[in-house]
């Protein structure tokens, strides 16, 4: 990646796809949430409802942004409280068609909830800063711990004899949406060292050439997960099969989340320095198909496979040759995969590329269930920084645009 200057509060870069640019916004709560017209009068809960509904629809227009689009919400943990910033990248065959693209993209993104509060962040070195937020210079840490949260991805053995399909692989979808983060932000916030939480979405759509796939793998996994009647003389009968079973529920699931407008998702922790103890797991947890309260994880496992934590999402801890990758894609806003932990240490002969695209995909209410926009309710000890002027930072050797994967980069992080 390469770095222009570009102007005002745009970043502007080019790399093998084309040139790019970078927006951001910070953000905050609206304070006194409960006085807010629309909320006024609600008990909490149910204002807490709102928000969440409201931020859905939010979610819902985005998928209308498409074309190589991206945009992260980053909760970034500095001396008690957490600085969050929502930050997006676009594309064009110029740099000047990136920047409008760009330039675009904010405005429509600063049309938040009434329940968020926002200011564009219009200095250069300023957004370099936060895409590269784990240091207050702008500049990567010495030091860098990560982990990835993913969909738990299950391979179930299929014993029926009449299909050339050994198993069935399966994603579980995230969520749901709409469990309080509070506990989740209140960690965070309280970590000693710098420590970001981001969740980045590309809105897409799948060809049209994968609906019918997707029909044919529920298709096939509908019939063996019907039982066979065999022949008096010769016998044959087949019970249905669970896997098979569960491989069908899965595609008729996909069928109904995914063949309309849906996002990529990428959610990464990360921190300069060792993370601790059960901060990933409780992350996990609240991404998680069900509530946990206990993990058996020890915050992922390196190497490139995933650990799952009781009812919550997968857990990976990149492997060296990953990590170079996954520090790419937090200061430059991609969802590259990663070498290592792309198969979540499974076998890649289990895999199709359908089903590796549907571990990955998202629809609008999954995508909710991560990519939670700050809130505050009344009476609680904030955990949100005001998202006024901050001291701008001068710019260090390092920037978004500069962070590479390459091995002679020396402007890359040591990785813990």
């Amino acid at each position: 990646m390469t770095a222009d200057q570009g102007r005002g509060g745009v970043l502007l870069g080019s790399d093998e796809y084309g040139s790019a640019a970078w927006v951001g916004l910070r953000l905050a709560p609206a304070r006194r949430l409960k006085d807010h017209r629309g909320y006024a009068g609600l008990p909490e809960p149910q204002r807490w409802s709102e928000t969440g509904a409201a931020e859905l629809a939010w979610l819902a227009a985005r998928t209308a942004d498409g074309g190589g689009v991206r945009f992260e919400l980053r909760h970034t943990a500095r001396e008690g409280l957490l600085h969050s910033v929502l930050l997006a990248r676009a594309g064009g065959p110029t740099p000047q068609a990136a920047e409008t693209a760009a330039r675009q993209l904010a405005a429509r993104m600063a049309q938040l909830p009434p329940h968020v509060q926002c200011r564009a962040i219009d200095d250069r070195a300023e957004l370099s800063a936060e895409l590269n937020s784990l240091d207050s210079n702008g500049g990567p840490p010495e030091c860098v711990d990560l982990r990835e949260f993913g969909k738990r991805v299950e391979v179930r053995p299929i014993r029926r004899t009449d299909s050339t399909r050994a198993n069935a692989l399966i994603a579980t979808p995230l969520g749901p949406a709409g469990r309080p983060w509070e506990p989740v932000w209140a960690e965070l916030a309280r970590q000693e060292r710098p420590t970001a939480l981001s969740v980045c979405l590309e809105p897409t759509r799948l060809p049209p050439a994968v609906e019918p796939v997707l029909h044919q793998f529920a298709a096939e996994y509908q019939r063996l997960a019907t039982p066979r009647p065999g022949n008096p003389v010769w016998g044959g009968a087949q019970l249905g099969d669970p896997s098979a079973e569960a491989g069908r529920a899965f595609f008729a699931d996909a069928v109904h989340r995914y063949l309309g407008p849906c996002f990529r998702l990428r959610v990464t922790l990360a921190a300069a320095g060792p993370l601790p103890t059960g901060l990933a797991e409780l992350v996990a947890d609240q991404l998680g198909p069900e509530p946990s309260g206990s993990s058996q994880s020890g915050g992922g496992r390196p190497g490139g496979a995933a650990v799952l934590t009781p009812g919550g999402a997968a857990v990976l801890t990149p492997s060296g040759r990953d990590r170079p990758y996954a520090w790419r894609n937090l200061t430059q806003l991609r969802l590259d995969p990663l070498p290592d932990g792309h198969h979540r240490g499974l076998d890649p002969s289990l895999w199709t590329e359908i089903e590796a695209l549907l571990a990955v995909l998202v629809d609008r209410y999954e995508a909710a269930a991560a990519f939670r926009l700050p809130y505050e309710v009344g009476g609680r000890p904030a955990l949100f920084a005001e998202p006024g002027p901050p001291a701008r930072p001068q710019p260090a050797q390092s920037s978004a645009t500069t962070a590479s994967s390459g091995s002679g980069d020396t402007t890359r992080p040591v990785f813990d």
